[in-house]
């Protein structure tokens, strides 16, 4: 019986997409400040709970590299879709923003976030697939 190959190919990807999407959460795509320099509360928030699930997704990824049983390979895909689809839906939907659209979160960090998140959400749910038809084509 054949098993499906072990290439730690999605888990670098993955973690190389959670890596810039928490590197660009604290640098570019940050929260927006007001006028005084400080930071808006609900946008501070976002940002944060953006890069707790980052992290967890990171560490998940990482694992994933290393990993070599098939059915903990498709765990942590699951795993690191759902997380990706949670951290783009975190930043607006889940956690509100500034009511100003033109403000650094909303016109940045909220777009940012929601592209990259799909990304990671996509990849591992395109590679929990292909490993779950892989399966079904093993003969029994």
């Amino acid at each position: 019986m054949e098993k499906p190959t072990a290439r730690p190919i999605v888990g670098v990807l993955l973690t190389l997409l959670v890596a810039l999407l928490v590197v660009g959460v604290m640098t570019f795509a940050g929260p927006c400040t007001d006028h005084d320099g400080q930071t808006e509360m609900s946008c501070l928030w976002a940002s944060r709970a953006v890069i707790a699930a980052g992290v967890v997704t990171a560490i998940l990824a990482i694992v994933r590299i290393f990993e070599t049983d098939e059915g903990e390979r498709r765990g942590l895909s699951l795993s690191c879709a759902l997380l990706g689809f949670l951290m783009a839906a975190l930043p607006g939907p889940v956690i509100s923003l500034c009511a100003d659209p033109s403000m650094h979160c909303n016109s940045v960090m909220r777009p940012f976030v929601l592209v990259v998140g799909i990304a990671i959400g996509v990849t591992g749910a395109v590679d929990l697939v292909k490993r779950l038809l892989a399966i079904r084509k093993l003969p029994r």
